[in-house]
């Protein structure tokens, strides 16, 4: 079984890299973020604020986003814009992702070609 810290950690590299791909193409706030990962996963991965935001903020400690409040003295929404930093560290992410999900989909065949006889060699 996969454990809960392992599947954790790779939900949190996923969700950083579409969190630095949309912020590649413009800046967002968070739950705009939070649609546009829904929207495009087809509803598959929808981040719910309570991961989101944390992880949010622990992108914007290491320095691959900034964040600003649109409205300073109300704080109404905290606009995430991608940093230089953050912009050279999607390959490396990306690569991450990638052997995760290959790692994934490897695990996904055996379980296939086990339980289905899917691939098999007749």
């Amino acid at each position: 079984m996969v454990k809960d810290n392992e599947y954790k950690t790779r939900v949190k590299a996923l969700v950083g890299l579409y969190i630095l791909t949309i912020l590649e193409q413009s800046p967002a706030y968070g739950n705009e973020i939070a649609e546009l990962i829904k929207g495009r996963t087809l509803g598959m991965i929808s981040p719910n604020p309570n991961a989101l935001y944390p992880l949010l903020r622990k992108m914007e400690e290491r320095g691959y986003i900034v964040g600003s409040w649109d409205k300073p003295d109300t704080r109404n929404k905290r606009v995430y814009s991608i940093t230089e930093q953050g912009v050279s560290y999607i390959p490396t992410l990306r690569e991450i992702v990638r052997q995760r999900i290959n790692e994934s989909e490897r695990k996904l065949q055996i379980l296939r070609r086990d339980l289905f006889g899917e691939g098999r060699e007749e």
